[in-house]
């Protein structure tokens, strides 16, 4: 169990001890992402994120942030998320104090440099654009506009070009200041330090982080009851297709449930999808799920790649599968395949630092508590068959799905594709 410490700012502090690893983590884990963003100011979470590497207090160039943990062989990178922001680096223990510093300056003191801004504008561009020609990454966005229209989910974490350019550097600033303050952030560290060093380097570094109240996100709305088909053609090689559902929030009874369902689903090689799709049928490369769970919602996603002429049969295949989960349920054999998959999956994350840091923040954000692992595996062992049968009747076997393609298809393709998802 990590030890649990809250500064009187009100900073949040979870160490994990492992002495037998060789090095350590750091994540700084802030409470805010894209969810809490305007229309106007989609994207500012990330562009945030991108501007702490570009310079603070000590460190005063994105040269000399890399340097400083790339120079004694660590590694430091950071990810925005729809409701968290994570900044984290990993070095070997003896460099601790090192990669502390390093994050502190960076979520304290971020210099926001103009030209470094607009300069780094110009680079979250060319991400999106980047996005927008991967077809494989362009059909989840596609999905997500269909299932959650204007809200902070149905938009790309990074934003439009249209809102990264016309965001302001006070506008920055002000998001910055609201989101980034003590009482939204955990720091959270794993590995081969102890406690009693590694609580009062940490209230040192970020003494002169502010408090402040916590921020409102956007809540999520209801999904849409009607079927929906997104299509963008696209003159490529290759369908792409994404099947979306109903999914829970991280506060759900079933929650554990649905990850065994998503597991035996499309988690794998040996799951449904896999062994049906490609390996009976060989209609897909790439065939899996995946499930995203929110404070007050969730979504779940079928994804595959198919030859464009074989898109229909492997959408049809696909839905009855989830039909069929649906109607029946899982079988006594997977159910006990998918418990020691899920179980062997947990206990092998808990030998990288990082894996553990990442995991007791993450908890602690959303239960207020960090659960021990031993926890964790009970209530794995503990799921039923009447719980997955359960979860996924309520989930697969509603009416609502909603699929995105891009493709070379056209209105002909529509129309049979919508007529297909109808049935």
């Amino acid at each position: 169990m990590p030890y649990l410490h809250t500064t009187r700012n009100g900073i949040r502090i979870l160490i994990e001890e492992l002495p037998h690893t060789h090095s350590v983590a750091i994540g700084c884990f802030i409470d805010v992402g894209a969810r809490y963003e305007s229309a106007e100011l989609a994207g500012a979470a990330h562009f945030i994120e991108h501007m702490l590497f570009k310079g603070a207090g000590a460190y005063p160039t994105a040269h000399a942030i890399s340097l400083a943990i790339e120079g004694v062989g660590g590694y430091l990178n950071a990810s925005t998320g729809y409701e968290t922001t994570v900044f984290y680096a990993k070095v070997a223990a003896i460099h601790f104090d090192r990669a502390l510093d390093v994050l502190s300056e960076m979520v304290q003191r971020p210099l926001f440099d103009a030209n470094e801004m607009e300069k780094e504008r110009r680079v979250i561009i060319e991400e999106i654009r980047g996005i927008q020609d991967n077809p494989t990454e362009a059909v989840h966005e596609l999905l997500q506009q269909t299932m959650w229209g204007d809200h902070p989910f149905g938009r790309d974490i990074a934003g439009s070009i249209a809102t990264v350019s016309a965001i302001s550097r006070n506008e920055l600033l002000r998001f910055f200041h609201q989101g980034y303050h003590a009482g939204n952030l955990v720091v959270s560290v794993a590995g081969k330090i102890s406690a009693e060093q590694a609580i009062p380097a940490i209230e040192r570094a970020f003494a002169d982080l502010p408090a402040g109240p916590r921020l409102t996100a956007i809540a999520a709305p209801a999904l849409p009851r009607e079927r929906r088909l997104s299509l963008l053609p696209r003159d490529i090689e290759q369908g792409n297709v994404c099947l979306g559902l109903p999914g829970v929030s991280y506060h759900d009874p079933d929650r554990r449930a649905v990850q065994a369902l998503d597991a035996l689903l499309g988690g794998g090689m040996s799951s449904r999808l896999f062994q049906t799709i490609r390996e009976e049928h060989g209609l897909s490369y790439n065939i899996g799920s995946y499930h995203n769970e929110f404070a007050d919602t969730g979504m779940w996603v079928i994804y595959a790649g198919v030859e464009p002429d074989a898109l229909r049969d492997a959408v049809a295949m696909t839905r009855s599968i989830v039909r069929d989960l649906a109607e029946y349920g899982p079988t006594a054999q997977e159910l006990a395949t998918v418990k020691e998959q899920l179980k062997g999956s947990l206990l092998l994350s808990l030998e990288d630092t990082w894996s553990v840091a990442s995991r007791n923040a993450a908890s602690l954000l959303r239960h207020q508590t960090v659960p021990p692992v031993e926890q964790i595996i009970a209530e794995f062992d503990a799921l039923t068959l009447a719980d997955l049968h359960r979860a996924a009747q309520r989930l697969l076997g509603a009416q609502q799905q909603w699929l995105a393609v891009v493709g070379p298809y056209d209105d002909d393709d529509r129309a049979d594709l919508q007529a297909l998802l109808e049935e």
